[in-house]
């Protein structure tokens, strides 16, 4: 053996050490697509905002149901909520730049979000949370996305972007949660009851046989309609539920994340997603 010439025991070792960098590799190649997935399909879910538009128009679709004279104070009320749209939405579009982010660092990708960064922090200037909490969770998501770009991220601070914004999207995620499941189902449940004594009224005030069949069908086909959209809402809750409880378990395992059962279980939450999502649609 000559004076530069590796021994075999130095040989040896470097071969284990190539597998075993070339198996981390693979892992963490298969555990980053699950990640993807996941963050790509929650972004989407984020971006399904038309239940907010549901919500805002409440006021003028009671006006069906209600008499005349309350339609000044249901005016009301819709200028009250469209003052509301911009909060309403913002928790959409900072989950859904979120999960972009999340996805883009899993690729290895810059985050390249400068622009929709820029108008998140302009709308945080006029836009409070439904508690001092969630208005400080607005901010940080922001702050740590703005560093994200400013900093060029990559894949290396994957960890760190979960360990850093856990906190406060959880915030968010359960307050847009509680806002489905309490304000749009509870404006549901009102719009049935008043849908219900409308038609009662009205079929008991008629002696047309026809009319009074016409009325009935009439009644079926609002109360089938409004009980899909309660549906599509209990849908999202639960869809809300599974976002938030995906991204605890790469919070939790955040330091092996090419665990291989974390692997299976974000590939689960991804396809989870998926199916929740293709209900919501199909409402």
């Amino acid at each position: 053996m000559t004076q530069n010439q590796p021994s075999p025991l130095v040989m040896k070792l470097k071969i284990i050490l190539s597998g075993v960098l070339l198996l981390g590799l693979t892992q963490g190649c298969v555990d980053l697509k699950a990640i993807q997935d996941f963050a790509k399909i929650s972004a989407e879910s984020a971006d399904y905002t038309s239940l907010v538009d549901n919500y805002l128009d409440f006021p003028n679709r009671q006006k069906r149901y209600q008499p005349e004279d309350r339609h000044a104070q249901l005016d009301t009320m819709a200028r009250e909520r469209m003052t509301r749209k911009t909060e309403l939405l913002l928790r959409h579009e900072i989950i859904e730049e979120y999960m972009e982010a999340l996805g883009g660092l899993a690729a290895d990708d810059i985050v390249d979000k400068s622009k929709e960064i820029g108008q998140l922090t302009t709308t945080l200037e006029t836009q409070v949370g439904t508690s001092p909490a969630e208005t400080q969770a607005f901010g940080k998501i922001t702050e740590i996305l703005t560093k994200a770009v400013s900093d060029g991220w990559r894949k290396r601070q994957l960890q760190k972007l979960i360990a850093q914004s856990n906190d406060p999207l959880q915030i968010i995620l359960k307050s847009l949660k509680q806002i489905v499941s309490n304000g749009f189902i509870g404006d549901d449940q009102n719009e049935q009851r008043a849908i219900q004594a409308y038609y009662r009224t009205k079929i008991a005030e008629s002696t047309d046989p026809a009319g009074i069949a016409a009325l009935k069908e009439w009644q079926e086909l609002r109360t089938t309609n409004l009980a899909d959209h309660t549906n599509s809402l209990q849908t999202y809750a639960t869809l809300i539920g599974e976002i938030s409880q995906g991204h605890q378990k790469l919070y939790d395992e955040r330091k092996d994340l090419a665990k291989a059962q974390l692997v299976e279980q974000i590939k689960q939450s991804a396809k989870d997603l998926k199916d929740l999502l293709k209900i919501i649609k199909k409402i």
